[in-house]
């Protein structure tokens, strides 16, 4: 088990993540767009944004173009976006998919900087769990 940190707010841990290597995250980015269609290259704030890239995602889930584009890395199961990833991503320098990506998160199936407002076909639905729960 990995060393961790309290919480003031909370009776918890979290675990001390270590600063992001820019080469690394370089690699795994470029593997990703390339291998699992990581995109779209420009986001898509507009419904007919890029219908290219939306229609193809919706054909490789198996959905209609609409619900593709709500299946964001903001919501994907793997997009891990907490104060200390944040802290972590602080290393990488910049690159052209921050411009309009929306805000930084981290990939913990392909292990490189991601953003909310793509995504690739890996994704899987985030579950989320009430205080309830």
């Amino acid at each position: 088990m990995k060393k961790g940190l309290m919480s003031p707010e909370m009776d918890c841990c979290y675990e001390v993540i270590p600063s992001v290597d820019p080469k690394q995250n370089k690699i795994n980015l470029e593997k990703t767009i390339k291998d699992w269609n990581l995109g779209p290259e420009v986001a898509s704030p507009k419904p007919g944004d890029n219908k290219e890239y939306w229609v193809m995602m919706a054909d490789i889930w198996g959905v209609e173009e609409p619900e593709a584009r709500r299946m964001l890395c903001a919501n994907c199961e793997y997009f891990d976006n907490t104060p200390e990833q944040q802290e972590a991503m602080e290393s990488v320098p910049f690159n052209h998919f921050d411009a309009d990506g929306g805000g930084k998160g981290w990939c913990t199936k392909f292990d490189f900087i991601c953003h909310n407002l793509r995504v690739c076909q890996a994704w899987e639905r985030k579950e989320y769990e009430s205080e309830e729960d």
